[in-house]
């Protein structure tokens, strides 16, 4: 089913308006920064008494150095989180949405802009498609040209521009296709943008469009007004939209947690990033460091930290005028987000620039800075907790040290502290609901906790490569790998193949459970040993859920949308120039059962929290009583 189409009527918004939004935002970020301060709090208290009872009973503790190892595992996990507290503790930007450019004013000049369309081998169709709607902007004709940088050498592409040429003269379409040297680094998708720099010497502006991605015809009229009376703003930047999200959106395509949360909160230090399409650049601020920065595959953030750190400011604009194409496969959608890691570690290239004495950065920019690579070694984490956790259920080994009363008081700081990380992700999210159903804020909510998860064996073997580095990074547009698995009739490496990891870790976990659970129940084991197994269990469970997410995906592809009904998912004016309207777009994909499954869920862990904390609270007050009727000693 196509877009609705209506008449193009730009929505604005009086100041009235825009301020009780703002509240609104205002009054729920209030919220989760008390809950983060609250969940900071008590995790912290949970890890100084630990750290005092490892200390009291060192000879016990270094008796079981799997106690040390979750410690340490602890510790960085309360890193990250206060890493991540940074960010989400940012106030909303309190951005004023600017009228757009009116290019009938006779006393207005119009900017001469030029548009950079990288193009590697995305079926013809789709290019063809993203070039007609470039040209069809709603902007001057002699103000703007569209530069298609063909780095797949396609000749189907090439008589398409030469066509299109023929009609206008060659006033606002260029055809430019580079020659690539053998032994000389091309860098990929950076190396084309600089090879569309050179011809493109009398522009003022540079806008960024991937090969697959539709402007809207007032996207110049909307972005260019946070520029042009703003000399110091290096760069305009606006989110992402697809329009092939199958239903659910499993893999988490539409990466709501960037465009509506994290950007919009950067925006309010100035530390909003350009994401790789639909980015507006000033030309002289670009020229200033040389252009698009080839140090990383990620050249769109490298980018807009080294304009960052020159002092130069960014904007983000909260409007989806821009929709396209999500990884159709598996193997595309892993490809894209492993590129994505990796041009996060490269970026460490870069640091002596972003982090020296030269750097304009501020030390909280810096601390974002970091946290763009770092949050990429959270899987290093995931991996080992997973591991560790498995292998003390399995070996039942011991959870504390120290006497009952000292360990029921840890018990009571952790549940505090994980119901507490519930409940300020549920508002978090909620916050982030703005016109959209909440039961569809609430899908994205799972499926972005899910994400980190599943995602961390691929993003660990990534980083254990990344040792080696050599830099033999083969870069294959995405499109491009889409579109021969599916002329292929098959996965490249099998459907369930890619998964393999994930099958065994939900395997091993349901048969090292249901034995530990009968082998209890067998020995009629105390309530200590079942706390235990039931903790455990819960944890291990917990991740078993979110690695079934890639092969949920697998094992259902009719859920998934098909390539060859693509175009039956847009809507198409007489000229074949695909439309949407900016205000009817969201970003969320529609319902999916599993929503249920995951709430399910993530609600079952919350009250297990809330009752381990019951628990152990009660314990507390009847020590004696509870020891006898569990038959335990002083020991834990």
């Amino acid at each position: 089913m196509g877009w609705v189409i209506q008449r193009d009527v730009l929505k604005s918004y009086s100041d009235d308006d825009e301020n009780v939004l703002y509240y609104r935002k205002m009054a729920m970020h209030l919220v989760t920064c008390f809950l983060f301060l609250a969940y900071i709090a008590s995790t912290l208290n949970y890890l100084v008494c630990k750290f005092r009872l490892y200390i009291r009973y060192s000879r016990q503790t270094m008796a079981s150095p799997w106690l040390l190892l979750l410690l340490a595992c602890e510790c960085l996990y309360f890193l990250t989180s206060l890493l991540s507290a940074i960010e989400n503790l940012l106030p909303p930007s309190r951005r004023r949405t600017l009228q757009p450019l009116d290019i009938k004013d006779q006393h207005i000049k119009c900017p001469i802009v030029h548009i950079l369309l990288p193009c590697c081998n995305e079926p013809t169709k789709i290019q063809t498609e993203t070039i007609r709607a470039a040209l069809s902007l709603d902007y001057a004709q002699d103000s703007f040209k569209v530069l298609v940088l063909d780095d797949g050498g396609q000749d189907e592409l090439k008589a398409f521009c030469e066509t299109l040429q023929a009609d206008d003269g060659g006033q606002t379409l260029q055809y430019l296709r580079r020659t690539k040297l053998p032994g000389v680094p091309h860098h990929f998708k950076c190396g084309n943008l600089n090879y569309g720099l050179k011809h493109s010497v009398d522009s003022e502006y540079i806008v960024i469009v991937d090969a697959d991605m539709i402007l809207h015809p007032s996207f110049l009229r909307r972005m260019l007004p946070y520029l042009v009376d703003s000399p110091n703003v290096a760069f305009a930047q606006i989110p992402q939209c697809y329009y092939n999200l199958p239903a659910g959106d499993l893999l988490n395509s539409s990466c709501i947690m960037i465009y509506d949360k994290i950007l919009p909160h950067r925006d309010s230090i100035n530390m909003a990033t350009c994401i790789g399409t639909g980015a507006v650049f000033r030309r002289s601020h670009l020229d200033s460091i040389g252009g698009f920065q080839p140090h990383s595959v990620s050249e769109d953030t490298n980018t807009s930290f080294m304009l960052l750190a020159q002092g130069f400011e960014s904007v983000y604009v909260h409007e989806r005028l821009q929709i396209g194409l999500a990884p159709w496969t598996f193997e595309a959608f892993l490809k894209q987000r492993i590129r994505w890691g990796r041009g996060a570690i490269q970026q460490m290239a870069t640091w002596k620039t972003l982090f020296g004495p030269s750097s304009k950065l501020n030390w909280l920019q810096k601390v974002l800075v970091f946290w763009h690579t770092g949050f990429y070694m959270m899987p290093i984490i995931n991996s080992l907790l997973q591991l560790l956790f498995f292998m003390m259920l399995a070996l039942n080994l011991n959870l504390g040290v120290g006497r009952l009363h000292e360990n029921l008081e840890l018990v009571t700081d952790l549940s505090v502290g994980l119901i507490t990380w519930r409940i300020l992700w549920l508002v978090m999210w909620l916050g982030m609901a703005r016109t959209t159903r909440t039961i569809d804020t609430i899908q994205a909510r799972n499926r972005e906790e899910s994400y980190i998860w599943w995602m961390a064996p691929y993003l660990f073997v990534m980083l254990m490569k990344m040792i080696n580095w050599n830099k033999s990074f083969v870069f294959r547009a995405t499109g491009n790998i889409d579109m021969a698995g599916e002329r292929s009739g098959k996965q490249p490496l099998g459907r369930f193949s890619q998964v393999k990891l994930h099958l065994v870790c939900v395997a091993s976990v349901v048969a090292i459970v249901l034995f530990r659970v009968i082998h209890a129940k067998g020995r009629h084991a105390d309530c200590v040993e079942w706390f235990r197994i039931i903790g455990l269990s819960v944890f291990l469970v917990t991740t078993s859920f979110h690695m079934l997410v890639p092969i949920m995906f697998l094992a259902n592809p009719k859920s998934q949308l098909k390539q060859s009904d693509r175009e039956s998912l847009l809507s198409y004016d007489a000229r074949g120039v695909p439309q949407f309207v900016p205000e009817l777009l969201t970003g969320r994909p529609q319902w999916s059962w599993s929503v249920l499954l995951y709430e399910a869920w993530s609600m079952t862990v919350l009250a297990f929290w809330v009752g381990v904390l019951c628990l152990s609270i009660a314990m507390k007050s009847h020590q004696q009583s509870v020891m006898g009727w569990c038959n335990m000693r002083n020991s834990f």
